[in-house]
């Protein structure tokens, strides 16, 4: 019909673009707009768009930088630099790429008819209404999706006897028995990282040196009048440097109330990533989802590891202070506990990757039978700069010292494992992040009981880093969320 012009006007990209009285529709003029599909012209697509193409003046995700592996985000469209919008670099609409997108209603793009199960790949219709390809209704023998209550390899819930039941011969262990499935089961994933169980080729230290150093530290520990003891109680400046750090967290951060349901059961649902051999996913649906944010009394420690109350290291609680004016120092190439040397810097690194390094439990049995305590969630913080941190960890602890948890980047959406140990000793606590070896945290076990923790951060062997964790609280209410003050 000619070049389709309506009376007086035409579509966007048709014909003429001009409406009665000669006004011109969006993308007629120079560096205009168009709509999506018609020339996709976006707003200053001939200018200097900020990050597209490498042209603009937005910071490109290295400039944000690369701590833990964990970049600050990349929008879509990353490889040019900038926000891919549709149309920009390409038609990415859906179905623009003869991918055959359904439209809704029904319309095809091209590509062929794609609608879910008109390929005859039988995916079910709400209903029980069923697309060729065979009987894929839940629960169905023919590979659909599972109805609840029925699980991969015949009946596998705790306790069953089919195959792949979790405590053999139907058996839970008494504090799975008595606690109620508060949360849906968890599924994390198959994927395990193993990586994590392999110490770091840069930590070549051997056992005697890492039993000196032990002794060496523990023998600051356990002295009469050490001067670890009360070191908090004894130092109120140190204690005061790291409470101004994380009340400017506490202040300058808009999401330190409002927490998104990091860490319920729609969160793990959502984020599945290589889990570690030892951890405490197992756990999630025997304890309520507020559970993992409670703080532990340090009291507690003293029954709950297998260790007892009658190790002299743990007498006394012993709050780790990093950094100059602290009870850990760093003096030419040595480090410093408590003003007595207790190893190179080098070394002590190592030491770190050494105790963070633990050995995967010996089957899957073993594993399911660990009973975790929560130490709790914290914000990460890289420096007092360093307000509004994208970090955040949460942590827990067996009766064998083994630390588990999970390190979550909530800009990138992001989410990796952590595994570690307790020292009996020296009550020094070391862990790794993800599956990268080159970085190692540490801090003491009684901090992990207050408000913020001074954390040590080794980048290998040659260089460390000062953090704080800072505690959050769960501000769950009648199952919902604080919502934040400026969304």
């Amino acid at each position: 019909m000619g070049n389709n012009i309506r009376p007086g006007t035409s579509l966007p990209g048709i014909g003429n673009n001009t409406r009665p009285g000669g006004v011109t529709r969006p993308g007629t003029g120079a560096g205009g707009v168009t709509r999506p599909g018609a020339g996709d012209i976006r707003p200053g697509a001939g200018g200097n768009r900020p990050g597209i193409g490498g042209g603009g003046n937005r910071p490109s995700p290295g400039d944000l930088g690369d701590f833990l592996g964990m970049d600050k985000p990349i929008r879509p469209g990353a490889g040019g630099g900038g926000i891919q919008r549709p149309g920009a670099g390409g038609d990415t609409r859906p179905g623009a790429d003869g991918g055959g997108i359904q439209r809704p209603g029904g319309g095809i793009r091209p590509g062929g008819d794609t609608r879910p199960g008109a390929d005859g790949g039988g995916i079910q219709r709400p209903g029980g209404d069923i697309r060729p390809g065979g009987d894929t209704r839940p629960g169905a023998d023919g590979g659909g999706i599972q109805r609840p209550g029925i699980r991969p390899g015949d009946n596998t819930r705790p306790g069953a006897g089919g195959s792949g039941e979790r405590w053999p011969g139907g058996n839970r262990p008494d504090w799975a028995n008595n606690r109620p499935i508060i949360n849906k089961p968890i599924n994390i994933g198959n994927q395990i990282n193993t990586n994590i169980n392999r110490r770091p080729t840069w930590a070549n230290i051997n056992n005697t040196n890492i039993t000196n150093i032990n002794r060496n530290w523990n023998n600051v520990v356990t002295r009469p009048g050490s001067p670890l003891n009360n070191w908090n109680g004894t130092h109120p400046g140190r204690v005061g440097y790291w409470n101004g750090w994380a009340n400017g967290v506490r202040t300058g951060w808009n999401m330190h109330g409002y927490h998104n349901n990091w860490f319920g059961s729609s969160w793990w649902g959502a984020h599945r990533f290589p889990a570690c051999g030892w951890n405490y996913y197992r756990a999630l649906p025997y304890y309520p989802y507020n559970y993992w944010w409670r703080r532990p009394a340090w009291t507690g420690f003293a029954t709950w590891f297998t260790w007892g109350a009658a190790n002299a290291a743990f007498a006394q609680p012993i709050y780790y202070d990093y950094g100059t004016g602290g009870n850990v120092v760093y003096q030419d190439n040595s480090v410093y506990i408590g003003g007595q040397q207790v190893a190179t810097a080098p070394e002590f690194a190592e030491s770190a990757a050494a105790l963070a390094t633990v050995e995967p439990p010996a089957n899957e049995e073993v594993a399911a039978k660990a009973e975790w305590q929560p130490l709790g969630t914290f914000a990460l913080s890289t420096s007092e700069k360093d307000k509004e941190p994208s970090r955040v960890l949460q942590l827990a602890v067996n009766k064998d010292g083994i630390i588990s948890g999970t390190l979550f980047n909530y800009e990138t959406d992001d989410a990796q494992g952590i595994q570690g140990k307790v020292d009996k000793e020296t009550q020094r606590v070391a862990f790794r992040m993800g599956d990268k070896d080159n970085i190692v945290a540490e801090t003491g076990l009684y901090n992990l009981t207050q408000d913020e923790a001074p954390l040590l951060i080794h980048y290998g062997k040659e260089r460390q880093e000062n953090c704080l964790l800072v505690r959050l609280e769960n501000n769950e209410k009648d199952g919902e969320e604080k919502k934040p003050a400026n969304p």
